[in-house]
């Protein structure tokens, strides 16, 4: 009976860490350039007397039991859905890669092409982390008009004079990681990559001037995975309950 709680309890951990997952995809369905996370599971088969079970997995009394665990989470990365915007300053990006900005733990990548200018007239996302160009300088476009190119050049023109002279601001640096899986998600559409990880300018993205792309989540999807694993959760927690009851009367009796 203690291994029946065991198992219906890693279910239960299982269920509701997936649920957590799921919960926070839905939450940024609107988010731009958000990526959702999936949540990856293993079976164990726990033998008594022979190796360790994890802290999850462990009890007592475990042995030839199959238990179930997460292994860890991992990020859908496939291309979101572009619409127009029609502000200039929003970029959605084509094909697999980042934009280059720095925050105060140092240069972190992102999708999410929501900018706009900061104070100072340097170009920053919604959050004020500075948009890198090419040679790792800020951009700044201070009150001129911003005109993007597929590539990431940035020029400007006199708002009160658009058929004037037209000046470069920079080139955005565009980058692809080596290895997706290698990237670390920090949360405000935010990534990283392990220190000394090798980075390169990506050549295979288009820069989409007024338009923004939208979260990859699938509302579809992530609600009936809710439903799914809200019922799995009950499921494992009344057999927990069921066992604890059990277990109780047994005692009782043995205690006449």
């Amino acid at each position: 009976m203690e291994k029946g709680s065991y198992v219906a309890v890693s279910g239960m951990l299982a269920a509701q860490r997936k649920l957590d997952t799921l919960t926070n995809n839905l939450a940024n369905l609107s988010t731009p350039g958000f990526k959702a996370d999936q949540m990856t599971f293993e079976s164990y088969l726990a033998k008594s007397g022979r190796g360790e079970a994890t802290p999850e997995q462990a009890g007592p009394t475990a042995g030839d039991t199959e238990y179930v665990a997460t292994t860890g989470t991992y990020t859908n990365f496939e291309q979101g859905s572009i619409r127009t915007t029609g502000n200039p300053l929003d970029v959605a990006l084509k094909g697999d890669g980042f934009l280059a900005v720095m925050t105060y733990e140092g240069e972190r990548y992102t999708r999410a092409g929501r900018l706009q200018v900061a104070e100072d007239g340097a170009l920053v996302t919604g959050d004020g982390h500075p948009v890198l160009d090419a040679s790792n300088r800020m951009i700044f476009v201070n009150d001129k008009l911003v005109t993007i190119d597929d590539d990431g050049s940035v020029w400007l023109t006199d708002n009160e004079d658009r058929d004037g002279e037209v000046l470069s601001a920079g080139k955005m640096k565009l980058v692809t990681p080596i290895d997706m899986k290698r990237l670390h998600k920090e949360g405000n559409g935010l990534f990283s990559v392990p220190d000394g990880e090798e980075i390169f300018t990506a050549s295979n993205i288009r820069v989409v001037q007024g338009s923004l792309e939208g979260s990859n989540v699938n509302m579809i999807k992530e609600m009936t995975d809710i439903i799914m694993g809200q019922r799995m959760a009950e499921t494992y927690k009344k057999i927990v309950q069921q066992n604890d009851q059990l277990t109780t009367t047994l005692i009782l009796q043995v205690g006449r």
